[in-house]
């Protein structure tokens, strides 16, 4: 998630960039662009889409921004219509899709997100195997287990600062991770279990 800039300072560029300023809203799109495409890829399971999305979320933000009431609140203003975005697409497509893994099993992700040039041919293979088979359990995830479980394990957001995007009570939020981590959990040791097997 982007950290490069404070509270008080992103704010401040949100402000300028909602009286206009195209370099200020520049520097949102150079913040936030790759942490929202990689929120919309896991939602989407698409790259492609994910980098149409993402595009269509901007210039959504673009047109929107003067709108906020609130410059604080940007972030998850931001990832609410990103997800938006992802749910009318699916809605426009008509694809239903159906629909959690514990907290100790998060190194299981650490490799997930771009590979290491450091890794050998047969590590490779793994990580693209286990990627695919994390995407596949996060696609027959409902949507509302699916978007909590990937702000929380691959955008690495607070259950507080999900409520907020996603609009559900902290219990709700709570629930959802737990229940959507034990449908990743057994997609995953099912995928254990056959490699061992190997």
């Amino acid at each position: 998630m982007p950290n490069d800039l404070s509270p008080p300072q992103l704010k401040a560029v949100v402000e300028r960039a909602q009286r206009g300023s195209i370099e200020d809203f520049q520097q949102l799109y150079e913040l936030f662009a790759k942490p929202i495409f990689n929120f919309i890829w896991r939602l989407s399971g698409s790259s492609q889409e994910a980098e149409d999305l993402t595009q269509d979320t901007f210039v959504k933000v673009h047109s929107e921004l003067p709108k906020l009431r609130d410059p604080a609140q940007f972030k998850f203003w931001l990832y609410r219509i990103a997800r938006n975005e992802v749910y009318q697409k699916l809605r426009r497509e008509q694809r239903t899709s159906l629909v959690s893994i514990d907290d100790d099993e998060t190194g299981y992700y650490e490799f997930l997100e771009d590979e290491s040039p450091g890794l050998d041919p047969e590590q490779t293979f793994l990580s693209k195997e286990l990627r695919s088979v994390v995407q596949s359990a996060l696609d027959a995830m409902t949507p509302k287990y699916r978007d909590v479980f990937v702000l929380a394990v691959f955008q690495r957001f607070s259950y507080e600062d999900i409520t907020k995007i996603v609009g559900r009570s902290l219990l709700s939020v709570k629930t959802d991770i737990y229940r959507a981590r034990l449908v990743m959990k057994d997609c995953l040791n099912a995928y254990l279990q056959r490699r061992r097997k190997k």
